[in-house]
């Protein structure tokens, strides 16, 4: 639930917490990996590793964030109950990007984020999120390209 209220942009404004909850989600990632596979375990581990994500990404971890967000898309096929969250870890990473100005890649992914995901949980909050960012990138992308035609002038 903290996740989808924006919890983690709030805690992520301090490092000490944001360290705190990191090592909380790491013991809980290690205890997944030494405990018995069951069908829930790819639904846990990609749930640690959105979790893990946001916090590497508000500690400035930026690639670690990125492989996190990805792993969770590469497990897509194996997640049985929560499917929510390739569509949250699309959101995630399109978000990342954008905060490098890797505009063009996020529109893709916010784009799947939507067409793609159908009938999971708490979907029209993520569907507002992905709308915001959409506007966003596709208005850094419109300025910059106005930026350049007036340089090119």
């Amino acid at each position: 639930m903290m996740y989808i209220w924006n919890g983690y942009a709030v805690i992520g404004k301090q490092p000490e917490l944001t360290d705190g909850m990191l090592e909380v989600i790491t013991k809980a990632e290690e205890m997944l990996a030494m405990g018995p596979e069951n069908e829930y375990s790819t639904d846990d581990d990609c749930l640690v590793k959105l979790l893990k994500g946001l916090c590497l990404k508000y500690l400035g971890r930026i690639q670690e964030a990125e492989e996190n967000f990805r792993s969770i898309s590469a497990n897509e096929k194996k997640i049985k109950y929560d499917h929510y969250l390739i569509p949250n870890a699309l959101l995630e990473l399109a978000l990342l990007f954008m905060e490098q100005g890797r505009n063009e890649e996020a529109i893709k992914l916010l784009d799947s984020a939507k067409q793609n995901y159908k009938n999971y949980s708490m979907e029209s909050r993520t569907h507002f999120r992905i709308q915001a960012a959409m506007l966003q990138a596709r208005s850094s992308l419109d300025g910059n390209r106005s930026t350049a035609s007036s340089v090119s002038l």
